[in-house]
């Protein structure tokens, strides 16, 4: 074959593999995105997609690729509400960015190269709390860095200085080690101020007040406290030029970075404060009812960790208020599982588990079924854990020959028992459903610890039925610390007098256990 037919034939290979790659991407997008959890403001997002449609369709193979990557990235920006449903396809957004940085490196695409591992860096940092992740994230974003040294393109390098910022504050809150968080924290916040000079060249006010972002995100996490001032004051400027130039979303998370850190240095009394002061400027504002309603739902929050019970609910319906009328089904969703949690702690369990049902029929109409699973094992874990600590309660006054403080009945037990395994049905029943590993597991850990609780309170609370000893062969006495204790539990369902699985009526625990080979 002549060089020509031969070069022809790689480069139909090649962009092939583009188109299928570019095409997965889209796809990827198409799925994840939901229009109500795609905020007002992420213009980002809604330019790349755009974008990357347009060139996927009329553009080249590498074009439509490197478009797609930018649009694939943005969408991890931009989702927020549904972050759990994206977490899910994490692993399939990494082999594509890796696949599309492998074909763009073949095809000496240094743009291409830079947008695939920008993209895989993004979902480094969207699993950041696995080991791994920020290492790996300091990888991509160091190599995207490096490669934007050859390219003459300053947005683009500024946009992978913000991303390389964030990996080195993503290593500083996983290290156990004050002069590793130092160091992190320090490069990250040179990267970031150096993509605010970049930005301040280019005279691009949303591109600064996504760097200073970056810096207030990094200096906040430091050890001294003028730092973290000064990062304070970096999260005002940037979420001010957020608001001057209308991108309302990226204010709003400027301010839960700020209220984040405001709760973690000064306490939930001075975050508050923050929170209602949001809402009631984005309601003066007016326009504004979904972030209005975050707003307050942070409130509520704080008010209930600090005890102010009635003040939490009066935030939290106002919250809900504001979603309904928004039409913000998650915000909704978010609103009633705060509400379960203050009636919690008021004591009344009714009203809490009546939220959490009216939670998982929302996320059931939207066809969400791991938050519907998530809503009923929310509502089998509240009603199984307080059941085990008022039977343990109970029992240990009478093992201690005190009067009882709750007085719960056997046939209290029964029936809430069941009730609470009803829940924990439905939810495995959902988590099968949709095909969620995690969250069947979660249902299997949440009885088996509840199971393990009752056994270990009965013999806390009981006599062993039966001590075995091992006797010293150098000597007649018995040694103590190698005695086997045994109790025997009546369970009615393991009465079987024949087949395989015949019993005797009871559940034999045995102390150590299993008990060693005599």
């Amino acid at each position: 074959l002549a060089a020509g037919p031969v070069e022809g034939l790689w480069d139909g290979m090649a962009d092939g593999e583009a188109s299928a790659l570019a095409s997965q991407a889209m796809e990827l997008v198409g799925e994840l995105e939901e229009e109500e959890d795609i905020e007002v403001g992420f213009e980002d997002f809604k330019v790349a997609k755009r974008e990357a449609e347009k060139m996927v369709a009329q553009g080249t193979a590498g074009h439509g690729l490197r478009a797609a990557m930018r649009s694939l990235e943005e969408l991890m920006v931009a989702t927020k509400l549904n972050e759990q449903k994206l977490l899910t396809r994490l692993q399939e957004i990494q082999w594509l960015a890796k696949d599309s940085a492998a074909y763009f490196k073949d095809a000496d695409d240094t743009a291409g190269r830079i947008a695939a591992l920008s993209t895989l860096t993004r979902a480094h940092l969207m699993r950041a709390s696995e080991p791994d992740a920020p290492m790996a994230a300091l990888k991509s974003a160091k190599e995207a860095d490096e490669l934007c040294r050859r390219s003459p393109d300053d947005r683009v390098q500024a946009e992978v200085l913000i991303l390389l910022s964030e990996a080195h504050v993503a290593k500083a809150i996983a290290t156990p080690y004050a002069e590793v968080l130092t160091e992190e924290v320090n490069q990250a916040a040179e990267a970031s101020r150096t993509a605010e000079e970049l930005f301040k060249q280019l005279d691009d006010k949303r591109g600064l007040a996504k760097a200073m972002h970056a810096t207030a995100k990094a200096l906040l996490r430091h050890t001294d406290e003028d730092e973290m001032l000064e990062g304070e004051r970096m999260a005002d400027e940037a979420r001010d030029l957020y608001h001057d130039s209308g991108d309302t979303a990226s204010e709003v998370a400027v301010l839960m970075t700020g209220i984040s850190a405001r709760h973690a240095t000064s306490g939930p009394e001075s975050a508050l404060m923050m929170a209602s002061d949001a809402a009631e400027d984005w309601q003066q504002e007016g326009g504004r009812p979904k972030d209005a309603a975050l707003a307050l739902l942070l409130a509520a929050g704080f008010q209930l960790e600090l005890g102010e019970h009635a003040a939490a609910l009066k935030a939290c319906g106002e919250s809900q208020t504001l979603n309904e009328r928004a039409g913000n089904r998650r915000g909704i969703a978010t609103s009633l599982e705060t509400k379960s949690a203050i009636f919690f702690a008021m004591k009344q369990y009714n009203d809490s588990l009546q939220a959490l049902e009216e939670m998982a029929n929302l996320f059931q109409k939207m066809g969400d079924k791991k938050s519907q699973g998530n809503a009923y094992m929310m509502a089998a874990n509240m009603l199984l854990n307080q059941l085990s600590d008022e039977v343990e309660t109970d029992t240990q006054a009478e093992f201690e020959k005190k009067a009882p403080k709750i007085g719960i009945s056997t046939a209290d037990v029964h029936k809430r028992s069941a009730n609470g395994l009803e829940y924990a049905t439905r939810a495995s029943k959902c988590f099968e459903e949709g095909d969620d590993v995690e969250g069947k597991q979660s249902v299997t850990d949440l009885l088996q610890g509840v199971y393990n609780k009752a056994i270990q309170l009965y013999c806390r609370t009981n006599e062993p039925d039966m001590i075995y000893y091992i006797q010293n062969k150098d000597t007649p006495q018995m040694d103590e610390s190698k005695c086997i204790k045994e109790w025997r539990i009546p369970m009615p369902s393991f009465q079987k007098t024949e087949g395989l699985d015949k019993g005797d009526g009871f559940l034999h625990i045995f102390d150590p256990h299993p008990p060693p080979k005599m």
